[in-house]
């Protein structure tokens, strides 16, 4: 973890230079992410980066929290903040945030997911800090269902300390560890081969939640 912060506090400001390369699939994300969105909603948003996203959907909801374990990132993300007073930026991990259960509408984890070592324990605390009916929201790089040279290189480069661990599941695999963690896929959206998929799922009400999956009792 400590190699991977190194890695990220130095990228930090070609980060936030950079432009979205897909415009027409960011905006479909923000719209239909928007569209569940209310001006009483409670929201969190692990792996924030420099903000952006959290800054585009705050005027849609009453609160919104954005967390990243870089603080460099998060330097950048609160020198953004202008006017904004319903939004704010920690540098925290999703497991190590702390706040009561049940306290969000719904939790934003955008192209993060591949990039922890654990992201099953991630999904779990999402499912646990969520509100019954509150949804789970993220992008995330399925690599298992990518070919080209950039699958065999991510992990080279990782092991040769040169880039961040990079998982490499499946969208099936990664849909199935949402069932597992309690959630229902609600959509599940890609704009083309070998790009990240848009998943949201849902909490179900504590009345109608069955446990799925290995995990459950």
């Amino acid at each position: 973890m400590t190699r991977s912060l190194g890695f990220w506090n130095f990228m930090a400001p070609r980060y936030a230079r950079q432009t979205v390369s897909d415009q027409p699939s960011y905006a479909y994300k923000l719209a239909q992410t928007q569209a569940l969105m209310h001006r009483d909603m409670n929201v969190l948003e692990f792996g924030c980066g420099t903000g952006s996203t959290a800054l585009t959907h705050a005027p849609h909801v009453g609160q919104i929290t954005g967390i990243d374990y870089s603080p460099k990132m998060i330097d950048i993300a609160r020198s953004k903040l202008g006017d904004s007073t319903n939004v704010h930026f920690e540098t925290a991990t999703l497991d190590g945030w702390t706040a009561p259960d049940a306290s969000y509408d719904m939790i934003m984890g955008m192209n993060i997911l591949h990039l922890l070592t654990d992201h099953k324990a991630a999904l779990k605390r999402a499912y646990t800090l969520l509100k019954p009916n509150g949804y789970l929201v993220t992008s995330t790089a399925c690599l298992g269902d990518m070919g080209g040279i950039v699958k065999h290189l991510l992990p080279i480069g990782s092991t040769l300390r040169l880039l961040p661990y990079v998982a490499q599941f499946t969208c099936d695999a990664l849909e199935a560890d949402f069932a597992s963690a309690g959630f229902e896929v609600r959509q599940s959206w890609r704009p083309g081969e070998g790009r990240a998929t848009f998943h949201i799922c849902q909490k179900p009400s504590e009345a109608s939640f069955v446990p799925r999956g290995p995990d459950a009792v």
